[in-house]
């Protein structure tokens, strides 16, 4: 394949050389009527701060002639090399500024000749300051970043008098950064683990804003349905003091001037969405966001409502971050602080496609740098190294003659189909089949009666759960059972009643979910609580297990992650152990060590259905089904 010369690389370098050979150049005349400029530029730069704001000046020479700060960043943006100066001349750009300024003029606003930053693009600014470049910036800019620079050494907080009960270290730490983002007024992202307590290093601080009275009524703290009572419960046990209001029901109030009397108020995303036209009429002091992976797809009608939500201050709440991809952090941050990072085209073009389709680690530099204070995240092995011991193991179920031959009658079947499919109408439009065919054969791992209900035979998977429920019975253990398929769960609640053993039991359709949950937490005599993973896999606080069994292996890591960590969190006091039940010699196997696979393969983490399905390739879908 030929490279291809700019036109200009050919006049400026090729011409001479080809000239210096003794070649004859045609036109030569003509050529040399292209002035080109051959000074290398310089540039500098001036910063000047206003309320909200920073406004940048550039000075851009290629000798004497200068170029205005409009014309050099349309070029830059443009990334083209070349540039017309005021005398006709041409003036060459070091590729190496097309790299090193492409998000300072990507991300700036036009204001009178100059650039205008956000508050939060501090961190972008600072980076200037590593080139050669000249810099002049004013006092009140270098003593922002001077204070932004050392956020890790925050200025300590005395915690409220009313707040009931103790922060760990690094609670108090998260604590106190609540504060430097208050101070500042940035939007942050509070991203501990799961099970590390990032709902009591929020309540405390709210505590302690209310006795400085800088808790201004109207505090919205939006969360999933299954978190409401989670959170009133930890209010009542830590900050008895704050006045919590529910807007989560549907005899909430009409008249939002009723907030006006309360601390704070706690809604979900369902009801935001449904009530945004009337929200959006009210500015609110904080709006806090847990679980705030929610939102995590900019398309999405619940993470746009959000966006629309107006108030001074804003935080988000999750244990991950980044499930799928890097545009689930523009998403958050677009809630937290908007414009930070540009247009969702803009981050998809010059971070999302980098970072992910060329493992460009510059761009990761950048991206890490420029959000590190707005996020503040520390793992359950980083923080809580008074928790017990977390032991997993992975339980292979061998199924029996007529199991198998379903099994394989099935997987023939859907590995026909879509071998045809492909072949008609491509990967792509063969994914829903994909998706259906591993459904029915993880489904016929767990019992083919899920499949076909006239089906008469046994199931592996069902005998050795059973069997082991009935060892961590009689051992004096209690424990968690998390499944997919609330129908797997009906069969597993068959059995324990057959047997006369004792459980509680939760799914989507659970209306009393505080109750199943301390009803288990209390009653020694209740061992085992049979959870949908969809509905139970986040917001429960169920220490009193020192089991966790997945009945059939999640393919998103983190969802299986948070479901564990229901008892692995804050308060456990023994070891923990947790078995996965995986069919031998089936999708099931093969998906997890495909995932494996993948997760090596690629600096993207695999972590959601969608994701995981639209990284395999037909291979990688045939080998499933082989």
């Amino acid at each position: 394949m030929r490279a291809k010369v700019h036109p200009f690389d050919f006049l400026t370098k090729y011409i001479p050389l080809l000239t210096a050979e003794g070649f004859e150049v045609f036109g030569e005349e003509e050529l040399k009527s292209v002035k080109i400029n051959r000074n290398r530029p310089t540039i500098s730069f001036g910063i000047t701060s206003g309320i909200d704001w920073f406004d940048l000046d550039a000075v851009v020479q290629f000798g004497d002639l200068a170029v205005s700060l409009k014309d050099f960043r349309k070029t830059v943006r443009k990334k083209e090399r070349f540039i017309k100066l005021a005398d006709g001349s041409i003036g060459e750009i070091p590729p190496e500024w097309i790299e090193k300024y492409k998000h300072l003029f990507g991300l700036g606003e036009d204001a009178d000749e100059k650039l205008r930053f956000g508050k939060y693009h501090l961190t972008l600014l600072d980076q200037l300051f590593d080139s050669e470049q000249a810099i002049k910036a004013d006092r009140e800019f270098k003593e922002k970043l001077e204070k932004l620079k050392s956020f890790e050494q925050i200025k300590e907080r005395k915690l409220p008098k009313n707040f009931v009960g103790e922060l760990r270290p690094y609670q108090k730490h998260g604590f106190d950064w609540l504060y430097f983002l208050h101070e500042y007024g940035f939007g942050g992202c509070l991203a501990d683990d799961m099970g590390t307590g990032k709902t009591v290093q929020v309540l405390a601080f709210l505590q302690s804003l209310k006795e400085r009275g800088d808790l201004r009524a109207g505090n919205l703290l939006i969360v999933p349905r299954s978190l409401v009572f989670n959170w009133q419960r930890e209010a009542e046990k830590f900050t008895p003091r704050l006045k919590i209001l529910d807007y989560s029901t549907p005899d909430r109030t009409e008249d939002l001037a009723e907030f006006d009397d309360y601390d704070l108020v706690i809604s979900t995303y369902a009801l935001v969405l449904r009530d945004i036209e009337k929200l959006v009429q009210r500015e609110f002091n904080y709006v806090i966001l847990d679980e705030s992976q929610a939102v995590k797809n900019p398309l999405a009608e619940t993470g746009k409502a959000v966006r629309l939500l107006r108030s001074k201050h804003r935080l988000t709440m999750t244990g991950t971050p980044i499930e799928n991809n890097t545009l689930e952090l523009w998403s958050q941050f677009a809630f937290l602080n908007p414009g930070f990072l540009g247009s969702a085209d803009y981050f998809r073009e010059n971070f999302t496609n980098p970072i992910e389709r060329k493992a460009d680690e510059n761009s990761v530099k950048i991206l890490r740098r420029m959000i590190h204070p707005f996020v503040l995240r520390r793992t359950k092995e980083q923080v809580a190294s008074d928790l017990p011991p977390r032991t997993e193991r992975q339980i292979f179920c061998e199924a029996d003659e007529r199991q198998r031959k379903f099994y394989l009658d099935k997987r023939d079947y859907y590995r026909s189909l879509l071998l045809k499919m492909f072949e008609e109408a491509g990967l792509d439009k063969s994914r829903f089949q994909v998706l259906e065919g591993l459904l029915r054969l993880r489904q016929i791992c767990n019992h083919p009666v899920l499949v076909e209900k006239s089906y008469k035979g046994k199931s592996a998977k069902l005998e050795m759960l059973i069997e082991t429920l009935e060892t961590l019975r009689a051992e004096g253990h209690k424990a968690l059972i998390f499944s997919q398929f609330v129908q797997m769960l009906k069969l597993i609640e068959k059995e324990l009643k057959a047997r006369k053993i004792p459980y509680t039991y939760l799914d989507g359709k659970t209306k009393n979910r505080h109750e199943k949950v301390d009803e288990f937490q209390n009653n020694s005599d209740i061992p085992f609580f049979l959870i949908s993973l969809k509905a139970g896999g986040v917001g429960l606080n169920l220490t009193a297990a020192d089991y966790v069994l997945h009945v059939d292996p999640w393919w998103n890591p983190a969802v299986e992650q948070q479901a564990t960590d229901r008892t692995h969190r804050i308060g456990q006091d023994k070891p923990v152990f947790v078995y996965k039940f995986v069919m031998h010699d089936s999708v099931e196997e093969k998906i997890l060590l495909l995932q494996e696979r993948k997760r090596h393969l690629s600096s993207q983490l695999i972590s959601t259905e969608a994701s995981f399905f639209k990284s395999l390739t037909a291979d990688d879908i045939k080998g499933l089904f082989s």
